[in-house]
């Protein structure tokens, strides 16, 4: 799912892929920086988007487990 979200973001002339094996340390920094700059300015509401996303993972799953009688 990361690397759909991630092909979504990049232009497709991007070969995001191969950057990341040439320069991990690089990318890995940028990647704690985007994150640390979107934490701070949108916090809350990654939070509550992650949580509805967690919510309606565990949903599907139970009912794929407990099938479509349930």
């Amino acid at each position: 799912m990361p690397d759909r979200l991630v092909d979504e973001l990049v232009p497709e002339s991007v070969d995001w892929e191969r950057l990341v094996r040439r320069y991990p340390l690089p990318c890995l920094a940028l990647a704690a920086a985007g994150g640390f700059i979107l934490g701070r300015h949108r916090g809350s509401e990654l939070i509550a988007a992650l949580t509805d996303f967690a919510t309606r993972q565990a949903s599907d799953s139970i009912h794929q487990f407990l099938g479509p009688d349930a």
